[in-house]
């Protein structure tokens, strides 16, 4: 089983899906279909335009269950700059498979054809319909891919039970332990919005500068916007996120942790050498776009930047965007917000479903805490939250710090032995459903 999810993690590795090649995602789903004939040819498949897919297994009987939604994506991140070996060469080395997309988000869309192929294989039918969606453009929003599968879900007037998409994974080292593992399972995601920031003055040659550039209000609008970020704010499921991580703790952080409400004011001083657990606890936002000039001699007439904002359930852009402009009053800065991805409901812990994932894991790993926390990024299952009462995100791959560095990153890559197991996992969570 492992061999055969190696073999085709590394082929589908081998296939360079960066979003918008559309080449790439059309030979991705022949590749698919090609390597798991039961799946494609007992399930209904269905191709979008932009070459997402979207499979419905039906159940074996007749149910009053709802149905279930497992999701993924083809498509990947261009490779970027660092590697010491080919991107999309699809190599297998010392028991990993590399390449980009070998963890964001292939093993997760392997693991699951894999688990559905070896299931029909056995004869199994489930006992509920299951569906299973990998959109072509995640990277990018999802607007075409995952977005599109949800409208044509809902017109067909599906509701699930629970959708699971990628996020979480096991961990090796939870909080950098090496002592304590845990499986963190993501019940809720910020939300994602960009703002665009103008600045306006005068132009001309850069040999007669007057007092302030357009870019030089631009670069004073950033480094306010910076040091002026959002206040922390504590929500209950990060609060509990927390509690159950204290074992992972140091003294002082576990300190921190049991005092909490007394220690709140200081709770993000605590944890800030922590980038991903201070995320956690407020709003961010970053700059991460600028443009002035076409020529370093001319001085630019106008200037601009984007700012990228990661938003705690309950804050909005609205009162975000006043914030940015009371900030900036005094500066000739106009901010506008320019793309919202929409708010997505937090996930109960106590949902079924939750239950239901936990039990599977601990099939495999008795022992193994299931930590409930939010996803500071983003991903295709906020398209599905109005058709499901849960959405979780997660994949259950071990992954150490290795698989994480190259997430996005150089020299992405995936244990082949935790592929294999991520199979036997899925299978097991399907039977249960």
């Amino acid at each position: 089983m492992t061999e055969h999810a190696a073999e085709s993690l590394a082929a589908a590795v081998a296939i360079s899906t960066v979003t918008g090649e559309r080449e790439g995602i059309l030979r991705m789903g022949d590749y698919l279909r090609n390597r798991y004939p039961l799946v494609m040819s007992k399930m209904l498949c269905a191709a979008m335009p932009d070459g997402s897919l979207l499979l419905r297994w039906r159940a074996g009987e007749k149910t009053e269950k709802l149905p279930v939604l497992l999701c993924g994506h083809l498509d990947v991140v261009p490779p970027g700059p660092g590697w010491t070996a080919e991107p999309f060469a699809g190599s297998r080395m010392d028991g990993y498979v590399c390449g980009r997309g070998a963890v964001d988000c292939k093993a997760t869309v392997i693991g699951l054809l894999e688990a559905a192929e070896n299931l029909l294989y056995q004869g199994y039918q489930p006992g509920r319909d299951i569906y299973f969606a990998f959109g072509a453009d995640e990277e990018t929003g999802g607007m075409g891919g995952a977005a599109a599968m949800a409208q044509l879900l809902s017109r067909r007037g599906l509701h699930f039970d629970l959708v699971l998409d990628e996020g979480g994974c096991i961990t090796e080292n939870h909080l950098g332990c090496s002592e304590h593992a845990a499986a963190l399972i993501l019940v809720g995601e910020k939300r994602s919005c960009n703002f665009r920031l103008t600045a306006t003055a005068d132009g001309g040659h850069s040999s007669t500068p007057g007092r302030c550039t357009s870019l030089g209000a631009l670069c004073e609008a950033v480094c306010r916007i910076e040091s002026a970020q959002p206040h922390h704010r504590l929500l209950p499921v990060v609060r509990k996120y927390l509690e159950d991580s204290l074992p992972a703790m140091s003294f002082g952080k576990r300190f921190a942790v049991c005092n909490i409400p007394f220690s709140q004011p200081i709770l993000a001083r605590v944890f800030r050498d922590d980038p991903r657990m201070s995320a956690l606890m407020r709003s961010t936002v970053v700059p991460t776009q600028m443009e002035g000039a076409p020529a370093p001699n001319i001085l630019p007439v106008l200037a601009e930047a984007v700012v990228n904002a990661r938003l705690l359930p309950g804050d909005t852009p609205g009162e975000l965007l006043e914030h940015l402009r009371a900030l900036l009053t005094d500066l000739p800065v106009r901010v506008e917000l320019i793309t919202d991805g929409g708010e997505s409901p937090l996930s109960s812990p106590e949902h079924p479903m939750y239950h239901l994932l936990c039990a599977a894991l601990h099939e495999t790993f008795p022992r193994l805490p299931c930590l409930p926390t939010l996803m500071p990024g983003a991903t295709d299952s906020r398209h599905y939250a109005n058709l499901a009462d849960c959405v979780l995100r997660f994949s259950p791959l071990v992954r150490t710090a290795r698989e994480n560095a190259g997430v996005h990153g150089a020299d992405e890559c995936m244990s082949e032995l935790s592929l294999g197991l991520a199979v036997e996992l899925y299978m097991d969570f399907v039977k249960k459903l």
